[in-house]
């Protein structure tokens, strides 16, 4: 009866026993026993081999955990890249859709074979200076103008034609004019331009300008919805406002582009922005804007800008 019940004790240690927490005495009896008792180290031998595959089934969770996570964690990261770049991408399109709307509507107000185009710009010292252009069947002409307060003063009147080579430039004030025949006269006027992009048929040209420009929409100073496009490169600093039905600008804009000094210092007296207004009126020019006047009371002067093109 002693044996049995001091192999009941000592299966009740062998637990832990094996896990390594029992005092000293307890250890010292449960050895000494077990020399003794072969029922007692079979029992000891199926908990050390019950914990063995307990601790393997314990590891083959935990490795199958951490392979959970590890692909839990991948897929999350790769979720949010995939996010990031559709994102970019749908920004990207829906910019490009814009760029290509401006240009296709800007493309097809200047088909139109009758337009006025009127250009501004603040100078220093209180002066504006006026560019007006006339368009109207392939005949242009444009006027250079000053205002001030004493006036207005027109520095230049030139006119060509899209089926010459020649361009005429004429000075009213000193009643000179000078033509100018050839290749370089062929050279379309710029009133057919849109400033934000220069190639408006180049796919490249389109995704350029889509990467260079941010593009907002606002309805100030204006009265109604505009576009506005800003230079990233330029760090904002440059931006143009384009007219949503038309395509066509309504200002740019260059902050803090003009500088001037004091006299004989490099000390600045102020800085301001460079800004163009521009206005467009259609089917409103007559043959009397793109005619060229009579010239029979003006000095003329003849220049020949023909050359070669050298080859590559």
């Amino acid at each position: 009866m002693k044996d049995k019940k001091e192999c009941e004790i000592v299966q009740d240690l062998l637990f832990n026993y094996v896990d390594g927490i029992l005092n000293p005495e307890s250890k010292k009896l449960v050895e000494e026993h077990l020399t003794k008792c072969v029922d007692c180290q079979s029992r000891l031998k199926q908990i050390n081999d019950d914990t063995k595959d307990k601790n393997v089934k314990e590891q083959i969770e935990l490795d199958y955990l951490k392979r959970i996570r590890v692909k839990t964690k991948i897929k999350t990261i790769t979720t949010a890249i995939v996010t990031i770049i559709l994102i970019c991408f749908i920004m990207f399109f829906n910019n490009f859709i814009k760029i290509n709307t401006i240009i296709n509507r800007a493309e097809k107000s200047l088909q139109s074979n009758n337009f006025y185009k009127e250009t501004s710009q603040m100078l220093i010292d209180g002066e504006t200076f006026i560019t007006k252009e006339y368009y109207k069947d392939g005949k242009y002409k444009s006027v250079y103008q000053v205002y001030t307060d004493s006036g207005v003063e027109t520095q230049m009147i030139e006119y060509t034609n899209t089926d010459t080579d020649e361009r005429i430039y004429i000075n009213e004030t000193e009643k000179k004019a000078v033509i100018e025949k050839g290749e370089l006269s062929k050279i379309k006027n710029n009133i057919k331009y849109v400033p934000f992009v220069i190639n408006r048929n180049s796919l490249s040209k389109k995704i350029g300008t889509t990467f260079t420009y941010t593009i907002d929409v606002d309805t100030y100073d204006y009265g109604k919805e505009y576009y506005i496009l800003r230079n990233k490169k330029e760090n904002a600093r440059w931006e143009i406002w384009i007219d949503k039905e038309t395509g066509l600008p309504i200002k740019e804009i260059n902050r803090n582009a003009i500088k001037t000094f004091y006299t004989g210092t490099n000390v600045v007296r102020e800085v301001k922005d460079m800004v163009l207004e521009y206005n467009y009126e259609f089917n409103k020019v007559t043959d009397e804007d793109v005619d060229v006047p009579d010239l029979s009371g003006y000095t003329v002067e003849t220049t020949d800008w023909n050359f070669e093109i050298p080859s590559k």
